[in-house]
């Protein structure tokens, strides 16, 4: 709805940005899946992926109660065909609860099928979204797999580390975890197993991200597992 200074129009443009930055795949959506409707969102992220093997999807969803987004068969199959792998919810741009009130039916889905779900916790986010909702969500779901993503800079620790330390299914990806040695502090508290590399593009600048990762005092093989390979995991236990 409002423009970022540099942005992808659309697949080949998000590729050129990738191939720039050294990035062979990502997991992405489409902004009209945040700022229009998941129905008509996540018909256009279809569109725009189909093709493009290095993509990867990710549905936008609403309570299965309005019946907006079908039956879960039909979501899941195709989920299957369509090369996407994962959940995203903006509550707040949406108007709903994450309550298992409204979402049981997903959530059982999720834990199920081992579907993770990406939400931002960035109160700029949209407003309810925050660190007392990603706990109510794993208060009431612990198995489910949540990737909190756009957690805010300055370094949020004093929020997560509790959550981190209680639920074993939370991960965080790095796209704004700018703290100063808060990368390399984490991973020899915690290990490198519960951050994945992310960018926040067109919102954020890739390269910034790109540099903290690949400058945080960590070695080789916990830089790769957040580059790529605790991505690779949570997406390889995924049944369709």
């Amino acid at each position: 709805m409002v423009r970022p200074i540099r942005f992808a129009e659309n697949a080949q443009e998000l590729l050129k940005e990738m191939d720039y930055y050294g990035i062979s795949e990502a997991l992405v959506y489409h902004a009209r899946q945040r700022d229009d409707s998941p129905v008509i969102g996540n018909e256009m992220l279809l569109k725009e992926i189909n093709g493009f093997d290095r993509l990867h999807g990710t549905f936008a969803i609403l309570p299965p109660q309005t019946g907006e987004l079908g039956s879960l068969e039909a979501l899941l199959e195709r989920m299957r065909t369509k090369n996407v792998h994962a959940f995203r919810a903006f509550p707040a741009e949406h108007k709903y609860l994450m309550t298992t009130t409204a979402l049981a039916p997903l959530y059982d889905l999720m834990v199920e099928r081992h579907v993770p779900l990406f939400i931002c916790a960035n109160e700029s986010c949209g407003g309810i979204s925050g660190w007392y909702l990603i706990e109510r969500i794993l208060s009431d779901v612990p198995d489910l797999t949540v990737v909190v993503t756009g957690h805010g800079s300055w370094g949020q620790d004093r929020f997560f580390r509790p959550l981190i330390e209680r639920y074993d299914s939370l991960y965080l990806d790095t796209s704004r975890y700018e703290l100063d040695g808060g990368i390399s502090n984490f991973c020899a508290k915690y290990g490198a197993a519960r951050l994945l590399f992310g960018t926040s593009f067109p919102d954020w600048n890739p390269g910034g991200p790109i540099l903290t990762l690949i400058q945080a005092d960590i070695t080789t093989q916990e830089c790769e597992r957040i580059a790529s390979g605790n991505l690779e995991s949570i997406l390889g236990r995924v049944k369709l």
